[in-house]
């Protein structure tokens, strides 16, 4: 008695999630095909699942069985489930009709010409099957052509106005990507580190992180402080207070200033220049960053190596270096913030960046 009380609620248990799994690719169907509101079919971050469709479901299920009412649940169950099975067996055959050449990696065996056109057997049958459970359905169960019909009206009417409020017809189809289902990410930042290298693609760098700025002074919030730091990596075999040369200082200088002219181009942008010592620059870097609080790092992707063979002649063996060095890969994995890689140069002028940053956390 307890083996079958335990077996019971395990099966219990993997219906309803086999429910809820069904009830997500369903309102992922129905968000890219604008037949919902975008809000109802969004997506998580984390799991790309219609988390607020999943979570409307199971809160009217839960308020379903407070009735305690088993013969009406069955009923509306064999309702919406035994009318699901019928539509999905006419929309086969339907579309062998509208769209006769779509590849189909699989296709329905048992078919015969009808007009030109394949028409499988299943299909047929299923569909007839179908709508015979959905007949015995309502003539079984009371509630379920009350409930079940309420439950139709409703959607309808949330697709009429959903579909008349953006001024779309109601019988084309629209179709949106997943991104749009997914929440907009705040990317706005209060304060970005830009290290700068006394080379020509500073101001590739510094141009990305100026426009990431700027985004937040276009949209009223006033700008990020762009902080462009230079870093002078002292050899161990000195102390960390060395004197640096007067040309390498004045190198440094001319690198700060180019870079706070560069962003200061960009309206509503603030930059502030430091120089700092350290005895590597990924490290130093990354002090840097904790110690300023800043919330993004904007850094340069390297070039793919053209040498064959691996770390081993100078290339890169694997796909994670292919962008990266040693100092950006040790800023990727320490950051105490975001860190933001443009695109590498191009193979035609190793000046050249990209304008489509890559985000890493």
């Amino acid at each position: 008695r307890y083996a079958v009380a335990v077996v019971a609620a395990l099966v219990l248990a993997q219906a309803a999630n086999g429910q809820m799994l069904g009830i997500g690719r369903l309102a992922y169907s129905l968000g890219v095909n604008r037949q919902i509101p975008s809000a109802v079919s969004r997506l998580g971050d984390r799991y790309s699942t219609p988390y607020v469709t999943i979570l409307a479901a199971a809160a009217i299920a839960f308020g379903l069985t407070l009735f305690g009412d088993v013969e009406f649940l069955a009923g509306i169950f064999a309702f919406g489930a035994m009318l699901a099975f019928t539509v999905a067996h006419l929309s086969v055959i339907v579309l062998r009709f509208r769209e006769p050449d779509r590849p189909r990696p699989f296709q329905m065996p048992l078919n015969v010409p009808v007009r030109g056109t394949q028409v499988p057997l299943p299909a047929v049958l299923g569909a007839v099957l179908g709508l015979a459970g959905w007949v015995t359905a309502i003539l079984l169960f009371e509630g379920a052509l009350v409930a079940g019909t309420l439950w139709m009206a409703i959607g309808l009417a949330i697709y009429v106005i959903h579909r008349r409020s953006a001024g779309r017809s109601l019988t084309k189809r629209f179709t949106i990507p997943e991104e749009a289902l997914r929440e907009a990410v705040d990317t706005s930042y209060g304060s970005i580190l830009v290290p700068v290298f006394d080379e020509p693609l500073d101001d590739d760098i510094v141009g990305t992180a100026g426009r990431l700025a700027s985004e937040d002074a276009d949209e009223g919030e006033g700008g990020a402080v762009l902080e462009a730091l230079y870093v002078f990596e002292i050899p161990m075999s000195l102390p960390l207070d060395a004197r640096v040369s007067p040309e390498r200082v004045q190198r440094a200088r001319q690198a700060l200033a180019r870079a706070k002219e560069v962003g200061e181009e960009y309206a509503g942008v603030e930059v502030a220049t430091a120089m700092a010592r350290g005895r590597s620059m990924g490290s130093t870097i990354v002090t840097e960053a904790r110690r300023r609080g800043v919330e993004a790092i904007v850094l340069a992707a390297e070039a793919p190596s053209r040498i064959r063979g691996g770390a081993l002649f100078g290339g890169k063996g694997l796909s994670r270096d292919r962008f990266a060095g040693d100092t950006t890969r040790y800023v990727i994995e320490k950051a105490p913030c975001k860190v933001i890689l443009t695109a590498p140069p191009s193979d035609l002028d190793p000046r050249v960046g990209g304008d489509v940053p890559a985000t890493t956390g």
